[in-house]
């Protein structure tokens, strides 16, 4: 069996992908890693696991090495507009406990596709590893139907760089088509605050700042970043890989 790997590159960020191959056919199923640093105790930070983790991509299996104690995660509910707050805690009898430190007895899942923040007790370099949930020649469509309202989301395929990268059947964020205003908020983490784009095809690039001004390029994300979608219209996101 011969191993074919395969690195994507983000800034502060390592990730390892990795095919195996077997003669001359090669396999489905894509493994990889992202380490992801929150080194700032007491800030938020804005990710995603991007790989299908265990049997569930349940919380505890998510963060397989377990947070320190009373790390907060922030899990965003579309429906209601709110967070459901957990935090980890190695006295609970499954590890975790809600906003009021009550033991929670079933976890909460972390989807690929889907951010939480999480706001960390200690330093630690979070690793997810897993398998990329979108098949070789395959893609994934995500649908954002509810107009106005805010969804907390991620590229399906660990992808960094433009959100311009790529179309319907090939490798890259493909966040293109975006109906006209649909606001995208990037978490900054060094001033714990948003930077506010939105989409214009009467701009050069096809995005604008907040107030309206043309980017000089279109937004960036990085491997296990997560960010805020504001659609104006209903709009689905087609990932290929």
């Amino acid at each position: 069996m011969r191993t074919k790997t395969l690195l994507i590159a983000a800034a502060a960020m390592a990730v390892g992908v990795a095919t195996s191959m077997a003669q001359t056919t090669y396999s489905q199923n894509i493994v990889g890693y992202a380490n992801l640093p929150t080194t700032s105790v007491g800030a938020n930070y804005l990710l995603a696991c991007q790989f299908s983790v265990g049997a569930s991509n349940g919380i505890n299996e998510v963060f397989s090495t377990p947070l320190p104690d009373f790390s907060v995660v922030l899990l965003w509910d579309v429906p209601s507009q709110s967070y459901n707050i957990v935090q980890s805690d190695a006295s609970s009898p499954t590890g975790w406990d809600d906003g009021n430190y009550v033991p929670l007895t079933t976890l909460p899942k972390l989807p690929v596709g889907q951010g939480f923040f999480l706001n960390p007790s200690a330093a630690i370099t979070n690793t997810f590893a897993g398998a990329i949930a979108v098949n070789v020649g395959t893609s994934n469509k995500m649908t954002m139907s509810s107009v106005g309202a805010n969804y907390l989301v991620a590229s399906v395929v660990p992808y960094g760089g433009s959100v311009t990268n790529g179309n319907n059947s090939t490798g890259g964020m493909n966040l293109n088509g975006v109906p006209d205003f649909t606001v995208v908020l990037l978490w900054d983490v060094p001033t714990q605050s948003y930077n506010i784009v939105q989409s214009d095809a009467s701009s050069p690039t096809g995005w604008d700042d907040g107030n309206y001004v043309p980017l000089a390029a279109p937004p960036t994300v990085n491997v296990g970043q997560a960010f805020f979608f504001n659609p104006s219209a209903s709009y689905t996101w087609t990932t290929g890989l």
